[in-house]
């Protein structure tokens, strides 16, 4: 690797200090403008939302993640690009929290991606329970405005498709509705892909039908080539839009593969295959992105937030590839 890279390129940068995603510099969101940033982490440490018999723990999600990126450097072999040279990668530490106020909440992370967003860059927001696509949704919805149509990818074990869950509109199982039901989504654009097990109970299924969202059961997956499945489903997403809001729940792997996560179920995606999903979605393009349900307290091992940052970063490589024109330059 060349000198030439802005990125800490010793091992002491990345093992000491205070922890960031990849030793990233630390900018608040309110800062971010004119900061040159193409790409910011923030953290959405909260699982106050939770309606599902889910496992409690996502909050401490994005620690994890954090902990997990600093056991890498920047550059890929297999991409020449170098995540600082191509993005300017931040990280705006954790969003704001309203304890026990899941409207509230949601409310002060939406006003975090708006400013990530408003700025110029791209928001990876980890959590934290799958509630932060609610936010995320609108703001990025927002952030493009009544003119231009938006896309939705929903890579969840689970629909997540509640209309309501006792009352609460913004939960860890309405994601997919309320993205959905946004001004300027176009039902053709919304996609989930992964849903199996027995969770998905027969409300969620009637809120789906009913839309005509298109739905990729991992039984659809494996009923088909895999590239040619996948590749039609994200396909749909982006056709004809001006951004897509990717989310994706840690639960949608394998949990022989990730087992630290809220919502374990088995027959899901393997490792090498959502690392391949995320390479397939950076090269059409991000506009924003989350990643939810990782949940490190189940797995002492650390390699559920290993594969997760794989999946992000393999999704930022191939975008900084196919629409930033990125290299870095490498020997010499």
């Amino acid at each position: 690797m060349s000198a030439h890279h802005s990125a800490p390129q010793n091992f002491a940068a990345i093992t000491s200090g205070v922890m960031s995603l990849l030793g990233a510099p630390h900018v608040p969101t309110n800062e971010l403008a004119g900061s040159g940033a193409k790409a910011a982490f923030l953290g959405f440490p909260f699982d106050g939302a939770n309606a599902a018999i889910e496992r409690p723990g996502s909050a401490n999600g994005p620690r994890g993640l954090r902990i997990a990126s600093n056991m890498c450097f920047p550059w890929s072999f297999e991409w020449d690009v170098d995540l600082f040279d191509a993005y300017g990668l931040v990280d705006c530490g954790d969003s704001p929290l309203a304890i026990g106020n899941a409207v509230r909440t949601h409310q002060l992370v939406q006003a975090e991606i708006a400013n990530i967003l408003g700025s110029g860059a791209i928001p990876i927001v980890v959590g934290g329970d799958h509630s932060v696509c609610v936010p995320g949704t609108r703001a990025l919805s927002e952030h493009l405005g009544p003119g231009k149509k938006m896309g939705y990818v929903h890579l969840d074990a689970h629909l997540d498709a509640g209309e309501e869950i006792g009352g609460e509109y913004e939960t860890n199982c309405s994601g997919l509705v309320r993205a959905a039901d946004l001004p300027n989504v176009e039902i053709e654009n919304v996609v989930a892909i992964g849903a199996r097990g027995t969770i998905n109970v027969p409300d969620w299924w009637t809120a789906v039908r009913r839309r005509e969202i298109s739905v990729y059961t991992m039984k659809d997956i494996r009923s088909r080539p895999f590239e040619e499945v996948l590749g039609e489903a994200l396909d749909r997403a982006w056709d004809g839009v001006d951004g897509v809001y990717v989310s994706f729940d840690t639960d949608v792997i394998d949990s022989a593969y990730a087992p630290g996560t809220t919502g374990p179920e088995p027959g899901g995606f393997t490792g090498p295959e959502i690392i391949r999903i995320g390479q397939m979605i950076g090269e059409r393009g991000l506009s924003a992105v989350d990643n939810t349900e990782l949940c490190p307290i189940y797995d002492p091992s650390g390699i559920t937030a290993r594969l997760v940052w794989e999946v992000l970063s393999q999704m930022l490589y191939a975008h900084a590839k196919h629409h930033l024109g990125a290299g870095a330059v490498v020997n010499g």
